[in-house]
């Protein structure tokens, strides 16, 4: 691959590994280590539930913040009291099946483990002990559950059952677990004290104002993306028209900044085989971030962001 051919494809990929560790991730992930480190001290209790409900507005960066935590802490190879290695997994990651069947929950925390597994068509128990066993033998410590929004299209009945199915992991496979969703997933957490004791929540909020944070935020933004510096693209000129204007469009929402951000440079063909011109990166106006957002969100997404905001 000629040199341009592979600084383009590392532009690119930068653009698309884009993510800011700003302060409200870098919170929840502390105390997902506590969390972790507690259970491994044996120190849960009630006054330390090492058990938590992440929720938030749709397009808060939820799934990222888990994603990227579950990247955080990969495969560790360790060797046991005979010398044989073997791979723990620290944390895994998965979302709620839909529609909800017990089979399909612990089918996926078999994907979670490998996204090669076979789907078992065996019956629930015996995939439910599987699974449990597979968590213990790779020394499992966290379990995210994301999508827990899909269990409220169920009974009230199938709600109560379906958390009780996952105190049971805790219980059984020994792992701390992160419920995450929406605010509506709150139901959840308050069907009955037990589960008001063992699952305390926590909020991940969006920027509330194109204040200092958020032009932080764009600044390490544009630092990743390693552009020389005659083509920089100061979008956390706090006297420029871009952050203000991002800002709007998102409502500080950090799950929608960087689909949007990479819809903008597909507008401008900066994704394209054979990009190299990098000044047209200056293309990027209102009307380009205006179209990106349409493209992202719809073409109602100030209705849309209004109404996610409001509910």
């Amino acid at each position: 691959m000629e040199e341009n051919e592979s600084g383009l494809k590392s532009f690119q990929e930068r653009v698309l590994n884009m993510y800011v560790e700003h302060p409200e991730v870098v919170r929840i992930w502390k105390r997902l280590d506590r969390n972790r480190w507690l259970k491994r001290m044996g120190s849960e209790s009630d006054d330390s539930p090492i058990h938590l409900f992440i929720e938030g507005k749709p397009g808060a960066g939820k799934t990222q913040l888990m994603l990227k935590y579950l990247r955080r802490n990969p495969i560790v190879t360790k060797i046991d009291e005979v010398g044989t290695e073997i791979d723990t997994r620290p944390v895994l990651y998965m979302k709620l099946p839909v529609p909800f069947t017990y089979k399909g929950f612990y089918n996926n925390i078999l994907k979670s483990i490998d996204p090669d597994f076979p789907v078992s068509q065996q019956d629930v128990d015996t995939v439910k002990n599987q699974a449990f066993s597979l968590m213990k033998a790779l020394g499992v410590e966290m379990l995210g559950i994301d999508e827990m929004d899909y269990l409220l299209a169920s009974t009230f009945v199938q709600r109560r059952a379906v958390m009780e199915n996952i105190k049971d992991i805790a219980n059984s496979a020994g792992v701390c677990l992160v419920c995450i969703g929406t605010f509506e997933i709150e139901q959840l957490r308050t069907l009955n004290t037990q589960h008001l004791r063992r699952y305390p929540k926590t909020v991940l909020s969006p920027f509330t104002s194109c204040n200092s944070s958020f032009l932080s935020f764009l600044g390490e933004l544009e630092q990743q993306l390693e552009l020389p510096s005659e083509f920089a693209l100061n979008w956390s000129n706090p006297e420029g028209a871009f952050a203000p204007f991002l800002f709007e469009l998102t409502r500080g929402l950090v799950g929608w900044i960087k689909p949007i951000i990479i819809e903008a440079f597909e507008l401008i063909g900066a994704m394209e085989d054979g990009f190299s011109d990098f000044s047209k990166l200056q293309l990027i106006d209102g009307d380009i971030l205006d179209q990106a957002q349409k493209n992202v969100i719809g073409e109602f997404a100030d209705e849309d962001i209004k109404k996610i905001l409001e509910g």
